[in-house]
């Protein structure tokens, strides 16, 4: 009788283990499935931002050969609507990322990849400005995860986002990078970045937090029909 109820327990414990193991398993399984479903996903996003680029790039290409001087306003739309999308998309990743909070060579990948598409947007953008005479406000955001303040000049950047739309474009640059990324420090070097947050507007460097109304003088004035300035 004690041994066949000894025999009953640990054929119970070996069966609970197993299930154990099972739901474990399942578990790393799903995690695994649910994260490649989501790379899959931005792969797909990095697939249509570089299929826009390269259309940007080739109207571009197209005004510079034909000074077709009539196909600025599109170029601006595509450029503003990219620019919007890419912002977009980059949130989402980054927010996923910080949940994860985990370092792998693939999410360094993802990672740089906007970091790039960021950086040649942002050439495109002041390119076109002095080609097309495009009426918007670039701005390059240095910033580092480890900065206290980066956070309040973020949600600053929100806030003229939202306020003049299209008009302003930000392009976030994330210095955790410049090790991994050569562009980074190519960067850094030719605006002189040292500290964080900075901000390049113009070809022009602030450092540290820029206020609200300091920044929004900064873009008052490089605009020039802005009904959001009159007040």
């Amino acid at each position: 009788m004690d041994k066949s109820f000894r025999k009953i327990s640990k054929d119970k414990y070996i069966i609970a283990g197993i299930i154990t193991f099972l739901i474990f398993s399942l578990g790393i399984t799903l995690g695994m499935i649910i994260d490649n479903q989501r790379y899959s996903l931005i792969e797909e996003v990095n697939m249509e931002q570089e299929v826009n680029y390269l259309s940007l790039q080739m109207q571009h290409l197209y005004l510079n050969s034909f000074s077709a001087g009539d196909n600025c306003p599109v170029v601006e739309t595509a450029l503003k609507s990219a620019v919007t999308d890419l912002s977009d998309s980059l949130s989402e990743v980054i927010a996923y990322e910080e949940e994860l909070d985990t370092k792998s060579k693939r999410k360094d990948l993802v990672m740089r990849r906007y970091l790039l598409d960021n950086l040649r947007y942002w050439i495109l953008a002041q390119d076109s400005m002095s080609r097309c005479d495009f009426d918007i406000v670039p701005i390059l955001y240095f910033y580092a995860k480890d900065c206290p303040s980066c956070p309040n000049q973020g949600t600053i950047l929100t806030y003229f986002k939202e306020k003049f739309g299209e008009k302003v474009l930000i392009f976030p640059i994330n210095l955790d990078f410049r090790n991994s990324e050569p562009m980074v420090q190519i960067a850094m070097e030719q605006f002189k970045v040292t500290k964080y947050p900075t901000l390049v507007i113009n070809d022009k460097r602030y450092e540290g937090v820029v206020s609200r109304e300091v920044l929004e003088g900064i873009i008052c004035d490089s605009l020039e029909d802005a009904t959001e300035c009159q007040s």
